[in-house]
């Protein structure tokens, strides 16, 4: 990208924002999903852009679309209260081109601060749920056993008498090859704790006396609360994202830093990231101790715009390395 169109941003755009807060609660999941998932890798950023393709919910193994309208809400909510900061469903990817489109068109619209003609920013992540609700232990059997033949080996989930069970199967899926690269599970019961996730639909449901759509409801919210908090875990298992400092912006009121990582490198809005010097040592390059640390400001595809919030902006050099901050998080394992 060109210095000129990062400068005009910089002018352009008021730096004052509000930062996601992350949930500072410890994520509790229950052990048996815990390790239902162990080995499960999705190498998603934290912050990712993902389009929902797909809800689909059965009730006792026959599907039921009435109960999307509830599930699919709750679990966008969960997947938002994750760490995704945009989640997307396919009319919304429609309605954002004709409103990229419309923007093309009038001439109120500064056309520099638009992506080139056809190059709309998709979603590199499709993700595909699949959620069973279940009420005895009979069906439960049996949705594990036709799980088990699709090689996916769920064990330790049970069902008592008289109560519902929810179980939630995600699949991440990548949309340039559109194959599934990580599948996920959770269960959970009536009796499970009670999740709250921000803009879940429940205050429009009437459930009056109807005692078995509560339990219904109850299972499929602590089983989405789980997957809340599984996503929370296997978010910050992957491999932070590393760049380089370009170079430094003078900006109205401050100086900049400028690193070659992007959008298309999954870097969001807030992100923070260490700064190293590196050293030659022999023939190799080997990254000294942090010395700064910046958040990112501004992001375009391929760099990002960035203050500095810890250390001496005099200290950092083209060359350095800039290497995410990935927060740490460990989950309490329920029994």
């Amino acid at each position: 990208m060109r210095w000129s169109l990062v400068l005009t941003l910089m002018l352009a755009v008021s730096f004052p924002f509000a930062l996601t807060a992350q949930n500072s609660k410890t994520p509790s999941v229950p052990k048996v999903i815990i390790e239902a998932n162990a080995s499960v890798k999705l190498g998603i950023p934290q912050g990712a852009r993902v389009l929902l393709r797909e809800v689909v919910v059965f009730v006792d193994n026959y599907p039921d679309p009435s109960l999307r309208a509830f599930v699919e809400p709750m679990l966008k909510a969960a997947l938002t209260e994750a760490g995704f900061t945009i989640v997307a469903t396919s009319q919304e990817v429609r309605r954002e081109a004709e409103e990229r489109r419309f923007e093309r068109e009038s001439e109120e619209v500064h056309k520099g601060s638009l992506p080139p003609k056809g190059r709309i920013l998709r979603e590199t992540v499709e993700l595909k749920a699949t959620v069973h609700l279940v009420r005895s232990s009979r069906q439960l059997g049996m949705l594990l056993g036709e799980l088990r033949r699709r090689r996916i080996d769920i064990g330790g989930f049970y069902l008592r008498k008289n109560e519902s069970g929810a179980l939630v199967f995600l699949e991440v899926i990548d949309n340039a090859t559109l194959t599934t690269t990580a599948q996920l599970v959770s269960f959970a019961t009536d009796k499970d704790e009670t999740f709250t996730i921000t803009g879940t639909p429940f205050g429009a449901i009437l459930l009056g006396r109807d005692n078995q759509r509560q339990r219904d409801m109850n299972a499929l919210k602590a089983a989405l609360g789980h997957l809340s908090n599984l996503l929370k875990l296997k978010l910050a298992e992957r491999e932070p994202i590393k760049g380089k400092v370009l170079g430094k912006v003078e900006g109205v009121t401050a100086t900049y830093i400028v690193i070659n990582v992007g959008r298309l490198d999954g870097v969001q809005k807030g992100m923070q990231f260490a700064i190293h010097p590196l050293k030659r040592v022999g023939e190799e390059l080997v990254s000294l101790p942090s010395i700064a640390k910046i958040r990112v400001l501004i992001v375009n595809d391929t760099n990002s715009v960035c203050d500095v919030i810890e250390g001496n902006l005099e200290s950092i050099n083209e060359g350095d390395e800039a290497r995410e901050i990935v927060q740490e998080v460990k989950a309490v394992a329920k029994k």
